[in-house]
């Protein structure tokens, strides 16, 4: 039995929740942020051009996302086996839900996926209009840039005759709250189960991060698996130095057997 096998023999298999994050994905050619070879770590003034006020006042910054989202490799990215994974393990029953700080949307992306998804700061395939919220498909943006459309803006103000009417994509940036309701449906997910099982997080981003310390509280499991340090290390977590989809593979053949 390996080292993995034995600490997943360890925890108590009930019902979880998942939480996941950015080391989950990259399996899918999507890097991570804050990891030793992240976005930002490489390149910390990338983080700027996630600021929603620089977004909204510099228009040559808008048509040069605009022309990478039509080359980005990340919006043709696929689930990865521990996406999958996480499908089959709530269709069998011990997965009543999945958090994820992710902007990718491979969670929904999963064929036949039955849980619960709530995406913290939202997701990239579709977008939001700064003036009135309408949210669309990003598919139908990125035709209009193909076509010509530097900057695109929402047809619905458009129609309205409403100006303004910027569009992004449908995430949380700096300078944006996550939703209330998103974080109150988190919270309640993980009131309904007994694990909170942490999936390729460092857990730095706040408010996302404190719903480890709402599970701890609440008196839940929190087994954090990554492969780098996190800030709940030593905070009453089960820690598994692991790569999440290795850890995922081995947790669902146990659950397979265990059957």
């Amino acid at each position: 039995m390996t080292d993995l096998e034995q600490r997943i023999d360890d925890l108590q298999l009930a019902p979880m929740v998942a939480f996941t994050g950015a080391g989950l994905s990259t399996a899918a050619g999507i890097p991570d942020y804050r990891g030793p070879n992240g976005v930002w770590t490489k390149d910390p003034s990338a983080a700027k051009l996630s600021r929603v006020s620089q977004y909204r006042s510099d228009p040559e910054l808008r048509r040069r996302l605009w022309r990478d989202r039509l080359t980005n490799p990340l919006y043709g990215a696929q689930p990865t086996p521990g996406h999958q994974l996480l499908g089959a393990l709530a269709n069998s029953g011990t997965l009543t839900g999945v958090i994820t700080q992710n902007v990718d949307g491979l969670h929904r992306l999963v064929t036949g996926h039955s849980y619960p998804l709530v995406e913290l700061h939202g997701c990239i395939r579709e977008t939001r209009c700064l003036c009135c919220g309408d949210i669309q498909p990003m598919d139908q943006a990125l035709a209009r840039v193909a076509n010509g459309d530097s900057d695109p803006t929402c047809l619905r103000c458009h129609d309205a005759n409403r100006s303004g009417g910027l569009l992004t994509s449908n995430t949380v940036t700096f300078g944006e709250p996550v939703p209330p309701t998103r974080l109150e449906t988190a919270q309640e997910l993980i009131n309904n189960a007994q694990v909170l099982l942490v999936l390729g997080s460092t857990l730095s981003v706040n408010p996302a991060a404190r719903l480890v310390a709402f599970a701890l509280e609440r008196e839940r499991h929190v087994v954090v698996v990554n492969q780098g340090p996190t800030r709940y290390d030593n905070r009453g977590v089960i820690k598994i130095h692991a790569d999440c989809q290795e850890f995922l593979r081995v947790l669902a053949t146990k659950i397979h057997h265990a059957a």
